[in-house]
Formats: C-alpha cells, structure tokens, sequence
C-alpha cells in the first residue's frame, strides 16, 4: 500500500514537468514493477481516477501475458476493485476469468453490468470490450450479458470491420498519398510544420510494412540521387492478435506523431534510439478531427477504422523504436525485424556484415525534413502525421514497386 500511494505522489508532484504520454507510460511501468512486487499480505484500495484505474489493469494485463506466476495469481486476486468503475472491474474479472481462477463474474459487477446495457446510451468502450471477449464471457455463461450488448449498434464494428477488408481501390491510396489535406489548422495549429509519414502494409503483418514520406511543405522526401525516401518497418505484434485486442497489430488508420521518449533507456527492449510517440487523434463529432486529415475519397471508406476501434477500446502506449534483441531465425518472413506488442518496429543491430540502424535514419529524414538540424536535442520537436493503410494481402513485403502502382515512385 505504501509503495502504491508514493508512486501517487510522484506522479501529482511531476504533473507539470512532462507530457500526457510520458506520464502515462511512466505511471504504467510503475503499476506493473508494483504489481510483480506484491505480496499476499498487501490489498490495493485506493480510488484511482478513471484513466489510473486503465493504466492499473493495463500494466496487470501485460505482465501476466508475459508470464504467469502463482504470486501473481495471488497477487491479482488480492486487488480490491469496490472503487473502480465497471468497465475496469469487467476487464479484471476477465483476466481472473481468462486464467483460470475464477468462473464467473461477481454478483454486484453482473448486476451493474446489466444496468449499464439497459441504458439509452453506453459508453462504446464497455460496448467494445464485451464484443472482443464474446467467445470467453459465452462459455462462461453470459449469454444475457452478449445479448444486451448486441442490442447496440456498436457492438458489430468490430465483426464489420474484419469482414470488409480487402485491397484498397487504388484511388483511394493514390488520393491519400497526393491529396492529403495541409494540417496546418489540426488541433488549432499545433502541427503547422509537421511532415506526413505513409506506411504501407500488407494485411498479412508478418511481412514489412514501408513508409515515404512528406517535409513541412508537402514535398516528398528524396535521397540525393533523387530516388524516394523510404523506410522498411514492421507492425505485427507478436501475440498474433487483431488490433482490436490489447498488444494486437499496430491499428491502420491516423496517428499523431508527438516528439520522443525522453530517454533511450530501455535499450535491451526499445534499442539504442529514442522512441518517436504515437497517439491518437482524439474523439470527434462524426470523426470531424480524423476527417479533416484524410482526402474526402477516404471518409467513407473504413481503411482507417482500425484506429478509431482501437483507441475507443483502450489501447494506448504506441511508439515507433528498434530493439536491443536480436532475431535468430532468419527463416521468419520478416527477418531481421523483430515483433512487439503493437509498437511499430524498426530493424536494429548487426546481421552479418550488415549493421542497421533504421531509427536512427528515421529521426534523422524527419528533423531534416522539418528543417531542424539532425541532434539529439532537436528530436523532441519532431511532430508529424502518420497514415498507416493495408493496401492489399500479397504474401510479401511491400517495396518501393508495390507503391509505384500508385504512381508513389
């Protein structure tokens, strides 16, 4: 309990001092390191705010994805959850749920949850999260739960999203790449020297993605003899799960890119560069704010949905890095890329006789893009606008050729 309220006050006292998306991260890390370090003598029961009690149960989900512990287990059901909201105690009952521990949802919550379903308006996440576990709260018994939920329109986005992918019209692509809106007014003017980044995928994440990309002009970044910028990335999570899901692929759709971790400090995992920060674009009337940065050939098409579909669930925490790790087997399809748990990978260390170093390069062409010179301390003014599209399911990575079908050459 004492090591939960400090990081409380730590987190109160250093409000001020960072940015939305670095406390947020920094509080998730000490959640999780809280969580591993609990004992069964010690009951969390403090009333965190609304986005602490989801950073909470963030950091309890990811920790027991990556291994599971009898302390842990003890640890997970000594958490007591009266004070949480009922879409956090609906995501702990799954994990209890989901591990075996537990067979049913507790009266109180199944109860509150029925209130909640019966309403004229919910809210879309508790909507969200109930169509992702269909399968988990069905075979748990739930069936009544499933068919309140199903009575709003929300529920089906995730089954309709699945269901119409497929290529991309080529005009749509095209449209994008050419006609991208100026974002000089998005989120009143914050982005008025930014650039654009386009990373095209395949369906299949288990193939690299490449980005070109845009300066604060609109003039597409080229390389000295003249040829098209462009950078291999990899958005596959190693979890094999949708984007919909927590630590699911990279979602298609609209970012914001807003600057970089402030330190390189976790460099077995993140590699030797720091993370550029990807969020959101915040909720809208009709997804005006989204809109206002796509052509108008996209705003009925749902290439970008997976974006909109992932923030109203919860995910959080995206980035672009490399990776202190190495990949040994050179059979996978994107060797020597390594997978994550959502973030956008760049190829790092040494192959051979081959030494990459793909972040680097990528901090580098933004800042040179936005006319800053390359250093360390201008990459915390990098900003831009990343545009994450499946453009079709072949069976290989996408190349600067694949893109020249769209006229980007």
């Amino acid at each position: 309990m004492k090591y939960i309220l400090a990081l409380l006050i730590l987190y109160s006292t250093s409000i001020e001092a960072q940015s939305p998306a670095i406390l947020e991260e920094n509080l998730y890390i000490k959640f999780k390191e809280g969580f591993e370090i609990l004992d069964e003598h010690q009951n969390i029961q403090i009333p965190f705010l609304a986005f602490e009690q989801s950073l909470l149960i963030d950091a309890y989900w990811d920790s027991l994805q990556e291994s599971v512990t009898p302390q842990k287990i003890k640890n997970l059901f000594n958490i007591q959850s009266f004070y949480f909201g009922v879409i956090e105690r609906l995501r702990l009952s799954i994990l209890k749920i989901k591990y075996g521990k537990m067979r049913s949802l507790d009266t109180i919550l199944h109860d509150d949850l029925l209130n909640e379903l019966r309403k004229t308006v919910v809210e879309k996440r508790l909507i969200y999260i109930l169509a992702a576990h269909e399968s988990l709260l069905l075979t748990s018994g739930y069936q009544y739960v499933i068919d309140l939920a199903r009575k709003h329109e929300a529920y089906f986005d995730i089954a309709q999203m699945n269901e119409s992918k497929g290529e991309v019209v080529p005009e749509i692509v095209t449209d994008l790449y050419f006609n991208s809106p100026d974002v000089s007014t998005y989120m009143e003017g914050e982005y008025i020297k930014s650039v654009k980044i386009f990373m095209f995928c395949r369906q299949n994440r288990l193939y690299p993605c490449l980005m070109v990309m845009r300066d604060i002009y609109g003039i597409e970044v080229r390389k000295e003899d003249g040829s098209l910028w462009s950078n291999p990335a990899l958005a596959s999570a190693r979890t094999g799960l949708s984007s919909y899901q927590r630590n699911g692929n990279t979602p298609a759709g609209v970012f914001s890119i807003d600057s970089v971790m402030p330190f390189a400090d976790q460099q077995l995992s993140y590699g030797k560069f720091r993370r550029l920060i990807l969020n959101f674009v915040p909720k809208s009337n009709n997804e005006i704010l989204i809109k206002s940065l796509l052509p108008r050939s996209s705003w009925d098409n749902n290439w970008w949905s997976s974006t909109v579909i992932a923030r109203d669930i919860g995910r959080n925490l995206f980035r672009i890095h490399g990776s202190g790790k190495l990949n040994t087997d050179p059979t996978t399809t994107y060797y020597p890329f390594r997978r994550t748990l959502g973030c956008i990978s760049q190829r790092e260390n040494t192959y051979g006789e081959i030494t990459y170093k793909d972040q680097r390069d990528l901090l580098d062409s933004i800042m040179t893009a936005m006319e800053l010179t390359p250093s360390y301390q201008n990459e915390t003014k990098v900003k831009g606008i990343l545009y994450a599209l499946e453009i079709n399911d072949k069976q290989s990575p996408v190349t600067l050729d694949d893109l020249a079908e769209f006229g980007i050459k």
